[in-house]
């Protein structure tokens, strides 16, 4: 068991609450306390945070089959877990140390800054709690890359909302009207002002120059492997 740090899980998963799925892969950190994770094809590295501002115990992912790869170590496949609150777990687990979880009031996350191992009897509490997510499948065609920004005047075209946002619209005597722009197999959906019709061959050559400078190539799956699952929306590894 490896601790993220609260600076850490805010930057990454800013907004991320019980049972969503982090699909993280790596874990960065030279601690020589995780160098028998390579000596088991079976290892599991099991991630916590702890959480203001009762110190809830949460269990952010469970990366499996791990092998060390410059500095941090990386697992054979995306984590598939959702965060859960093991708080109430918290007095039972023992560790191989045998001396369990020992921390006073507003010291947890320090006490957990060195990993620790995990007993048979540690993972069989823990394992039961958590249910693995089906995997979502992309579907065809280019990832659709806007995210939820419910905030705008004008209707959000994220790929959760962009069926129930109409074609074109007017807002403040001006009429809009949905345009795409693709690029390293991604599509990013905006809205343009009529005036600007005329205009808009430049305006797509623009974002698809910032897309290519800001987005890498979608990796492909190796032949005999399946491809890799992914959501509509970009995550890193």
């Amino acid at each position: 068991m490896a601790i993220i740090s609260k600076a850490v899980f805010e930057k990454r998963s800013p907004n991320a609450k019980v049972g969503a799925v982090l699909p993280l892969r790596t874990y960065k950190s030279a601690s020589k306390h995780l160098e028998r994770l390579s000596s088991d094809k079976n290892s599991r590295l099991f991630l916590v945070t702890v959480r203001p501002p009762s110190e809830a115990l949460w269990l952010v992912a469970v990366l499996e089959s791990l092998e060390e790869d410059d500095g941090a170590w990386r697992a054979s496949k995306r984590n598939r877990y959702p965060i859960t609150d093991v708080s109430a777990l918290r007095g039972q687990l023992k560790f191989e140390s045998g001396t369990g979880i020992q921390a006073k009031p507003g010291a947890l996350g320090m006490s957990l800054q060195t990993p620790r191992v995990l007993t048979p009897s540690d993972a069989a509490l823990l394992l039961p709690v958590l249910v693995e997510k089906p995997i979502r499948k992309r579907p065809p065609g280019p990832v659709h890359v806007n995210q939820h920004e419910p905030s705008l005047s004008l209707p959000c075209l994220c790929y959760r909302c962009i069926e129930a946002a109409p074609q074109t619209l007017e807002r403040d005597g001006i009429k809009f009207f949905r345009s795409t722009a693709e690029a390293q197999e991604r599509i990013l959906w905006f809205w343009t002002p009529e005036p600007l019709r005329p205009e808009l061959p430049e305006l797509v050559k623009s974002i698809q120059a910032s897309m290519l400078k800001k987005l890498r190539p979608i990796r492909k799956p190796k032949k005999g492997k399946a491809p890799a699952a992914a959501t509509t929306e970009e995550s890193d590894d």
